[in-house]
């Protein structure tokens, strides 16, 4: 980490001169995410100079070793998330400015101040959102319908920036989708490794009775193509939409402006061409309550396609051409367990206690992700039971 810190500080000299802080002071304070960043040392820093505002930044510096990237089968998520600031996001604020888009109908995303990239040392330098009045949204608390309806809306925008790169330059698109893309033999490879574990903490989770009756229902007759419905959202489509990969509420920040709700995106270490469903049912289950589901599940799935077809308008793009509404049909039926899928394999990490939380060291195996529920989790967990159970699905 020392050698990390001289670097850090050097890429905070190079920012200053760059921003015209001529004998600055740096400030630093290492931060807690509270079990809500697992691969990153946080760092709020503020840069000083007399006659300036202070210039605030939000630093992020590669906490995972190389055992762990080896044996974890997604992508280097320092260098998935580096590749979407350096190239990825200039691409889609070239296509915004060209498209003459307004503030309310962008995509709100962190400034990047610069960035190291060398391997096991990678940092990342943004702006600090929090010093822009945005709030971070606690993981552990689920969203009101305001706050869901307006993160769908800024889902579907994020979409829609793909779906204009690929129509306007269809080959650099594609070069960047390939860039992006996720191995998912090697997630196959683990799958009977971390299946029997996962089972056995999902029905420990499940409450005694009907509960956990049809849940070990759904494992003896669905229990093998659980992974096979999870790792089919990692695989590459054909729809030309780079999904955030992962769209939950400790991924947003917010504000009010003007009397309305605004959301930033942050963390794109997950980026890829994937089935855009991917973004909105993982969003829908780990930002929701059973209660709010059973009222509006369903109208968020049919809002998520209407604020796509909104966004595209605005790039000159038929939703009809890229992405029909009968198509998208087939698709809520075709991934209509996923949120179950979701609700079993990503929910525990998500809401476990911070203490529950791996530590990702030389003795770290891909199966110590399968943690045990907290007791949030077992509330939320049989929530998506017991809607699964009402739709008719369980």
């Amino acid at each position: 980490m020392d050698k990390t810190k001289q670097k850090l500080l050097g890429l905070l000299d190079k920012i200053a001169k760059e921003q015209n802080y001529v004998n600055n002071t740096v400030d630093q304070k290492e931060i807690s995410a509270e079990g809500a960043n697992i691969t990153s040392a946080l760092l709020l820093t503020t840069i000083r100079a007399e006659d300036k505002p202070d210039l605030k930044l939000f630093t992020k510096v590669a906490l995972l070793n190389d055992h762990v990237r080896q044996v974890t089968p997604l992508p280097c998520p320092f260098t998935t998330e580096l590749f979407f600031y350096t190239k990825l996001k200039n691409q889609y604020e070239m296509i915004e400015e060209k498209h003459n888009i307004q503030e309310d109908d962008g995509v709100r995303m962190p400034k990047l101040y610069g960035y190291h990239d060398e391997y096991l040392s990678e940092i990342v330098v943004l702006e600090d959102l929090v010093a822009q009045r945005f709030t971070n949204f606690d993981r552990q608390q689920t969203a009101e319908l305001e706050y869901v309806t307006a993160a769908i809306d800024l889902m579907a925008k994020f979409h829609a920036l793909s779906l204009a790169f690929h129509n306007e330059d269809p080959v650099s698109f594609e070069k960047a989708s390939d860039s992006l893309a996720v191995d998912v033999s090697q997630m196959e490879s683990l799958a009977p490794l971390m299946l029997t574990k996962i089972k056995t903490k999902a029905i420990a989770a499940a409450a005694e009775g009907e509960n956990r009756e049809k849940l070990e229902k759904f494992f003896d007759q669905q229990g093998s193509s659980l992974f096979d419905i999870w790792m089919d959202l990692f695989s590459k489509k054909n729809r030309n939409i780079l999904v955030h990969g992962d769209f939950k509420p400790n991924n947003l920040m917010h504000k009010r402006r003007n009397g309305k709700l605004e959301i930033a995106l942050m963390d794109f270490q997950l980026v890829q061409n994937a089935e855009p469903l991917r973004d909105v049912l993982y969003f829908l289950i780990t930002a929701t309550d059973e209660a709010f589901r059973r009222s509006h599940y369903h109208a968020m799935l049919d809002l998520y396609h209407e604020c796509l077809g909104e966004a595209l308008q605005r790039f000159q793009i038929d939703i009809d051409t890229v992405y029909p509404e009968s198509a998208y049909r087939e698709q809520l039926e075709k991934y209509r367990m996923v949120g179950l899928t979701i609700a079993i394999v990503a929910l525990p990490m998500i809401l476990a206690e911070e203490e529950a939380i791996p530590d990702f060291n030389d003795d770290y195996d891909v199966t110590d992700f399968v943690v045990k529920g907290s007791q949030l989790y077992r509330e939320r967990f049989n929530g998506v039971i017991n809607n699964y159970k009402e739709w008719g699905l369980l």
